[in-house]
């Protein structure tokens, strides 16, 4: 039986990027266009609506910004309905992405992204893969977070090994790297992160690394993996 489509909605105050993006997605046999909103105020209606699986979130609209229409958005999460967001930006390097990912945004992506690279993210964060933004992300989380803004405890239910894969993601590891380190098959790998996700109640890769960093987990020396265990 042929899998569903992936529905994709694509929020953006710019309609010449939103017409493009749509017939990008269009494009594919896999993906499906089901809405487009120009605000996230009108976004949060369109979500209700047409119950997408990946929402493409401009941060700086009018009406109602994207930061804050992602923290609407999932504010359910935890559910199967519940979408998963992926935010545009012009710049890489934007505190206001980190603030996207900190409410919930599972990746996000450039507005000069190749057509690859937008059709692979939105894939991979169907699916709670690496996106080929992950490096970066790390890069900001650790440029505008700050250690230590909570203190929870979900991380104590890790086994040893779920929390030295959990530090190896926020260190920047692919799976790949973990397994050839770790001396562990990628599917085993795999099955772990799944663990570190479900335990602590995350949604992607970029939420393992937010949560160690925001509770001072970095550990001072190279981890146990990168080290090969």
């Amino acid at each position: 039986m042929t899998a569903s489509p992936i529905r994709v909605v694509i929020v953006d105050d710019q309609p010449l990027f939103a017409s493009g993006m749509q017939m990008l997605i269009e494009a594919q046999p896999d993906l499906e266009c089901v809405g487009i909103a120009a605000n996230g105020e009108e976004s949060l209606a369109l979500v209700e609506r047409a119950r997408p699986d990946i929402v493409l979130m401009d941060l700086r609209m009018p009406v109602l910004n994207g930061i804050e229409a992602t923290r609407r958005i999932l504010d359910g999460r935890g559910t199967a309905e519940t979408p998963r967001v992926i935010v545009l930006t012009t710049i890489q390097k934007d505190e206001a992405v980190y603030s996207a990912l900190r409410v919930g945004a599972s990746a996000f992506l450039t507005k000069d992204a190749t057509p690859d690279d937008v059709l692979a993210t939105i894939r991979a964060t169907h699916r709670g893969q690496s996106t080929v933004t992950d490096a970066a992300a790390v890069g900001l989380i650790r440029q505008f977070g700050s250690e230590d803004q909570r203190h929870d405890s979900l991380h104590e239910r890790l086994s040893a090994r779920e929390r030295e894969v959990m530090l190896a993601v926020a260190d920047g590891c692919t799976n790949s790297q973990i397994a050839t380190r770790a001396h562990l098959s990628e599917a085993t790998v795999k099955t772990h992160v799944r663990a570190v996700l479900s335990k602590l109640d995350l949604r992607s890769r970029v939420h393992i690394v937010i949560y160690v960093y925001e509770n001072g987990l970095i550990p001072t020396q190279t981890t146990s993996v990168r080290r090969g265990l």
